[in-house]
């Protein structure tokens, strides 16, 4: 065989779940099934110079070596348990377009664009059969759970549900095909009220459901809110959608809030903001509504159809936003790239 002297580069984006994946089992295993909307601009790249060597890693974050990154992939690559990364030096180059640790899901765009990337690295090199997306969705979950969604366009389902017989623990699946066109161009304006990292990271965030004291009444809630959800986005129902959406939302940080000892990541303005989506929507009977992923920042939800009026609204009620640059404009995508 010819000696090993190449790269590969992925670009992957990060995703937001509708139903929340709060609280794991060993190895990255949840305790209740999640459904999540693939974005389109908030994205990690990665790219892997790789040749033949000894299992040298060298990291890279915008350019500049980061050593302090090391020990977490290297950890990394310990859960998933690739005899070859042991004959390689590794070079990886990566970069978000988006703030990190800011409650965005970071970790699922930057360890998805990992996994696709090394799972590139195994197929044209050692497995050429492999089942490509389902290998790099089971490898990105074992660096962090809600990066197994990335890997597919659209929307993706991860966890055991009733609701699929193809559905599993291990790694997410598609399910784009599942999804009626009202909800094909869904938006999500993410109002970034606070860039900082968190107080509380979505890892120790996990670690206190073990004990929390709602824990068994979050499951089954979670596994409702999977079967409202799915219907509604088969069905085309923004008022079904809506309901279960900013229910989840909610209930993820009143999880926090009740976990012990209780922390709160939200903050006045994230208040005010789903104050107003709720006053809005109610006052124009427009599908628009919130949720919030572990984090201070709200994501604005709403069909490309009504793109003017949520632009106006915004303009009169929250101009500070706008001339802050302090609005992501995203939407649904289609999920991960080579490049």
């Amino acid at each position: 065989m010819a000696k090993i002297n190449s790269s590969v580069a992925w670009k992957s984006p990060s995703n937001i779940a509708i139903v929340k994946y709060w609280g794991k089992k060993e190895t990255q295993i949840p305790m209740n099934p999640s459904l999540s909307f693939t974005l389109q601009n908030c994205c990690t790249e990665t790219k892997i110079e790789y040749s033949e060597g000894d299992g040298k890693i060298q990291f890279l974050y915008d350019g500049k070596e980061r050593p302090d990154f090391l020990p977490k992939i290297e950890k990394f690559f310990e859960l998933i348990q690739l005899p070859f990364l042991k004959e390689l030096d590794l070079r990886i180059h990566s970069k978000n377009n988006f703030p990190h640790s800011a409650g965005i899901a970071s970790s699922a765009s930057s360890m998805s664009a990992l996994s696709l990337c090394i799972t590139e690295i195994e197929q044209k090199h050692y497995n050429p059969s492999i089942n490509f997306l389902q290998a790099a969705s089971l490898r990105s979950r074992l660096g962090s759970g809600s990066a197994s969604r990335s890997v597919y366009n659209t929307a993706s389902l991860w966890g055991k549900t009733l609701e699929s017989e193809d559905s599993s623990d291990n790694y997410a699946i598609d399910w784009s095909k599942n999804i009626h066109s009202e909800f094909m161009d869904v938006q999500d304006w993410i109002f970034l009220v606070n860039q900082k990292e968190k107080s509380v990271s979505s890892t120790d965030g996990h670690d206190l459901m073990h004990n929390h004291p709602y824990k068994m009444q979050r499951i089954e809630q979670a596994i409702n809110n999977i079967s409202y959800v799915i219907k509604a986005l088969k069905n085309g129902d923004w008022e079904s959608f809506i309901s279960v959406c900013e229910e989840e939302a909610l209930s993820l940080h009143a999880l926090m809030m009740s976990s012990r000892p209780g922390y709160l990541l939200l903050e006045p303005d994230s208040v005010r903001l789903v104050h107003s989506i709720q006053k809005f929507r109610n006052e124009t009977k427009l599908p628009v509504c919130f949720t919030i992923d572990a984090g201070p920042n709200i994501h604005l939800l709403f069909p490309k159809k009504i793109e003017e009026q949520v632009n106006a609204w915004i303009q009169l009620v929250f101009p500070e936003y706008i001339s802050g640059n302090n609005i992501i404009k995203d939407c649904m995508g289609k999920g991960p790239e080579k490049i």
